[in-house]
């Protein structure tokens, strides 16, 4: 097995979340496009999760931006692959996009389609609710399982998440209990 360096050069400008993303589970060490698929599967994943073509067209910009360093490691058996390394620049940009202000209003498409659920066929929107109430019991259940194998002292900041995660998942499940009580009183 033979790698090659590829080449960087180094550009400013403010890092998006997603960036953020990518470049902060690279600060756990070296991985490729497909290594990072599968951590972000089991860890950020849960909140935050790009689509996989966005995710291997991001990894050759953060290069060229001097974010990432990258290095082609040759295979024997299977297709050579490229591996991502943070690089200094990268970890300031990952601070700097992390510390930036977050949008005042995310945007929430189901929020929007319940909103003008009065446009919806009869059942539309209670369907809809019914499943983001048993997305949000599934979702409890697996954040549950997970935190049983969590050591808090060595992974507090993912901790603090998979908390926030919970009671997301909590809140969501009481109110889609709440809207759905509402909607059989309107009938």
């Amino acid at each position: 097995m033979r790698t090659k360096p590829l080449r960087t050069t180094p550009k400013t400008e403010h890092a998006t979340l997603t960036e953020c993303a990518v470049l902060g589970l690279l600060t756990r060490g070296e991985r490729s496009g497909y290594d990072l698929l599968k951590t972000i599967e089991q860890s950020v994943g849960f909140f935050w999760t790009p689509a996989k073509s966005q995710l291997y067209a991001l990894l050759p910009r953060l290069v060229d931006r001097g974010l990432l360093s990258a290095r082609r490691v040759e295979q024997d058996k299977r297709p050579d692959k490229t591996l991502y390394r943070i690089t200094p620049a990268g970890r300031e940009a990952l601070r700097e996009g992390l510390e930036q202000a977050s949008p005042a209003v995310d945007r929430n498409p189901f929020e929007l389609r319940v909103f003008f659920g009065d446009h919806m066929r009869p059942g539309a929107v209670r369907a809809m609710i019914e499943a983001r109430r048993d997305q949000s019991l599934a979702h409890l259940a697996i954040l549950e399982e997970i935190e049983q194998g969590i050591d808090v002292e060595r992974d507090l900041h993912p901790y603090l998440t998979l908390l926030s995660g919970k009671e997301n998942a909590k809140a969501a499940i009481r109110w889609s209990e709440q809207a759905l009580r509402l909607l059989e009183k309107q009938r």
